[in-house]
């Protein structure tokens, strides 16, 4: 530290001028003191210095709006006190945006650095440099520092306005089971070459003086995909990704199964979301999304029923 050593050369300066000024016979060990203070400082302080290691802990995910922390701790071996630590931090919120941040005493703080999340989107500390001083401050070694993923604020959810029309979804459709086979769902229907026997209706077929048969049914599944535009700026990530979450919960809800698809840089990313807990991984990778991904292609490579476009203005399906 710039500090410490300014004040240790003031001390040796006094030292070496209090020795040939007064000629007395103990300034020759006050001035032997001085100058050997770093070598017995740094020889004291190296088992430390070497096995200090920096252990950071990042959630992965928060809401948006709530508390998080970086939570740092020093672990080393030693039997003095812990040796002075600076850190060089860089939090990344988005594409262009940095933060510098130079955190310094370590081994003094409560160990938790609070994390800003009024905005959803991704938090990404970066551990730049660091430095582990003697027990003096005068001498320093670099302090090897673990590499952090990024942190998902994820959003207030939102609806969309307006809102899609997803009630047709709501009203189940059937059709016959192919090959047949055991169904709570059946139909009647009249008895055609080739149905089997123990299909056949006998009471039906009596009162209508014809055979009649139970043909069994199954439910259709109607692909449902949500689009997710690539957001870009602050505001229109919280609406993108607000609409997105009150979305996947309203399907989830009435027990509708459904895909997103994304843009991740130029890759297309897809997903089938069947719980809360696929909805929440969606959207904690949608919130790691950098705005400099590419938009959607207009024209999807998806065959599906229903494809809503989830950040466009109006809310667009088609």
């Amino acid at each position: 530290m710039a500090s410490n050593r300014i004040l240790y050369l003031g001390v040796l300066i006094l030292c070496v001028t209090f020795y040939f000024a007064s000629g007395v016979w103990f300034s020759w060990i006050l001035l032997m003191l001085a100058v050997s203070m770093p070598i017995l400082s740094l020889l004291i302080s190296l088992p430390a210095m070497l096995s200090c290691r920096l252990i950071v802990q990042l959630p992965e995910t928060v809401e948006q709006g709530g508390s998080a922390g970086l939570h740092l701790r020093l672990k080393s071996w030693r039997l003095l006190p812990q040796p002075e630590v600076h850190v060089r931090l860089n939090f990344r919120t988005r594409d262009t945006e940095k933060d510098m941040r130079f955190l310094s005493r370590l081994s003094q703080i409560d160990g938790v650095l609070a994390l800003p999340t009024e905005n959803c989107g991704f938090l990404a500390p970066e551990l730049r440099r660091g430095w582990v001083y003697d027990m003096l401050g005068l001498i320093r070694l670099p302090l090897k520092l673990p590499k952090l993923g990024k942190m998902a604020i994820l959003p207030m959810s939102s609806q969309p306005v307006p809102m899609p029309r997803m009630d047709q979804f709501l009203q189940q459709q059937m059709k016959p089971k192919l090959g047949g086979g055991y169904s709570e769902q059946h139909d009647h229907r009249v008895y055609r070459p080739g149905d089997p026997v123990k299909s056949i209706h006998w009471k039906l077929s009596m009162k209508t003086e014809e055979l009649i048969v139970r043909e069994p049914l199954e439910p259709i599944h109607r692909k449902i995909v949500l689009a997710v535009q690539t957001p870009r700026g602050k505001e229109s990530r919280a609406v993108t990704l607000g609409n997105l979450r009150y979305l996947s919960a309203w399907l989830l809800e009435h027990g509708l199964v459904h895909e997103a698809v994304w843009m991740d840089g130029s890759q297309l990313q897809s997903a089938e979301i069947k719980t809360e807990r696929d909805a929440h991984t969606v959207l904690r990778a949608t919130c790691l999304v950098p705005e400099s991904s590419e938009d959607l292609p207009v024209h999807l490579p998806i065959q599906a029923e229903w494809i809503c476009a989830v950040g466009r203005k109006g809310g667009s399906s088609q």
